[in-house]
């Protein structure tokens, strides 16, 4: 037997899976999820083949599709993207994207909003999570304007919000003040709440081109290359902060004013996901004066036709093209997408200047031990596991840049990148930090990575200079 209670409106698919385990008596998520797939009938099946999601939406006694539009962040999550944007969300046509996403957070930690907690129990009898209160940069509750409160564990979900009160961290109000007046912050929230009540993603190559044209009425960059037009990504500081933006994306957050980052810039200009949805949505905010304005573009989108006419192949000088290529380590198809051109005509300008295309992993390996580790020919092609005849021919087409492009390529050995991977931060984190944010909170690392990072940071001043 099982205890089916009602989801709440807005209720989010882990409070949901939550309230399932305790009511039924259950003490772990896992052991809620196996007594759910007994009441279906499909105890011998796996996760990939029935997903939790699926047995959530059984139990609510709902449409799979209206139940994951209804309760999950997967709408918010898929609104803007590349991959396989025909697809509704919830559609049983990719059921990966179930089991491996579907309940997938939107940011850290566990969000609600005291005044909430207080109405649902006194008109439902018990408080519950909000799938509004889990979007990325959002500090206060729509409905009662006042701060959020939140728990960094994630296993908060499981139980009530009303039981994280005495563990739980309030967003500083004065900080919240801020945000409320700030209209950017404001457009960027209202139209995540409407993108979490799609029914299918927007495609990016659609949207993209509508951000390109308001762009360039603006006098944006809309393409990649060195620096010529004011960019995105710096009025998108202005216009949020950079404390704020550390909530959402922290690259953003310490970017230095005039550099290009593709995670934003890029949103003008590649036709596949150039970040989360969230990026997109900072872009809408900023190009229009008001969420309807934002919402019709959106909307608008959908029936752009992209019509190809012939353009005069794009210049770049040396330098343009040597930065390009160690931006995307050799690799040909990267590198055209960073500068906005065809794969055919990035090779053709690359392989002129004697920069090869290190896309395959096995002639990168073999690169670094020619040029850089200054190995035999023979010792190289072993490395790299890769003919002689393969060598030859790297060597033949290999320009008098290409020793100082793999030198501020070459990656640290051992664990691990060498690169500080930066994370949303909480709102206590953003609010409280002082300097760079984006790495403050970042895993410490190695003192041979760190020397890395400063080698590959002098190879690259010495190949600008």
């Amino acid at each position: 037997m099982l205890i089916r209670p009602s989801p709440y409106p807005e209720e989010l698919d882990r409070g949901y899976l939550g309230r399932v385990m305790r009511e039924n008596g259950k003490a772990t998520e896992k052991d809620a999820v196996t007594l759910m797939g007994i009441w279906a009938g499909v105890a011998d099946k796996t996760r990939r083949e029935v997903s939790c999601l699926e047995l959530l939406s059984k139990v609510a006694g709902s449409e799979l599709s209206m139940f994951v539009k209804q309760h999950t962040t997967l709408p918010f999550r898929r609104g803007i993207t590349s991959y396989h944007p025909d697809l509704p969300h919830g559609g049983e046509q990719q059921r990966s994207m179930l089991w491996t996403t579907g309940m997938q957070l939107a940011r850290t930690g566990a969000y609600f909003c005291a005044e909430c907690v207080h109405e649902d129990q006194g008109f439902h009898g018990q408080s519950y999570w909000r799938r509004e209160h889990q979007i990325p940069g959002m500090l206060w509750c729509s409905k009662h304007a006042t701060p959020l409160k939140y728990t960094k564990h994630e296993s908060a979900f499981l139980l009530s919000p009303a039981a994280q009160f005495p563990h739980c961290v309030t967003v500083d109000e004065k900080w919240v003040k801020q945000a409320f007046n700030n209209k950017a912050i404001q457009r960027y929230n209202e139209i995540c709440c409407n993108l979490l009540d799609t029914r299918k993603p927007y495609d990016v190559k659609y949207v993209s081109e509508v951000l390109k044209e308001k762009a360039s009425e603006r006098g944006y960059q809309t393409h990649g290359g060195k620096v010529k037009s004011p960019l995105l990504s710096d009025d998108v500081i202005h216009a949020f902060g950079r404390k704020w933006l550390a909530t959402v994306l922290p690259a953003l957050a310490d970017k230095p004013e005039g550099s290009y980052l593709s995670q934003m810039d890029g949103v003008l200009h590649l036709k596949t996901s150039a970040s989360s949805t969230s990026v997109y949505v900072l872009a809408l905010a900023v190009l229009y004066e008001s969420v309807d304005m934002a919402l019709n573009a959106l909307e608008s989108s959908s029936s752009v036709m992209i019509t190809r006419t012939r353009q005069p192949s794009p210049q770049f000088t040396r330098d343009e093209l040597l930065e390009a290529y160690i931006q995307g380590r050799g690799n040909y198809p990267i590198i055209a997408a960073s500068l906005s051109v065809s794969t055919p005509t990035i090779t053709f300008k690359l392989a002129a200047v004697g920069l090869p295309n290190l896309a395959k992993q096995t002639i990168f390996r073999a690169a670094l031990a020619f040029y850089v580790d200054k190995q035999s020919v023979q010792a190289s092609t072993e490395k790299g596991n890769i003919s002689v005849a393969a060598m030859e021919e790297l060597i033949r087409n290999a320009g008098c840049d290409l020793t100082r492009a793999l030198q501020a390529m070459q990656r640290p050995v051992g664990r691990g990148t060498g690169v500080r991977r930066a994370r949303q931060l909480t709102p206590g984190e953003a609010s409280s930090a002082t300097g760079p944010v984006a790495t403050k909170f970042s895993p410490r690392l190695r003192p041979e990575q760190l020397r890395a990072q400063e080698l590959r940071a002098r190879a690259e001043e010495a190949c600008l200079a």
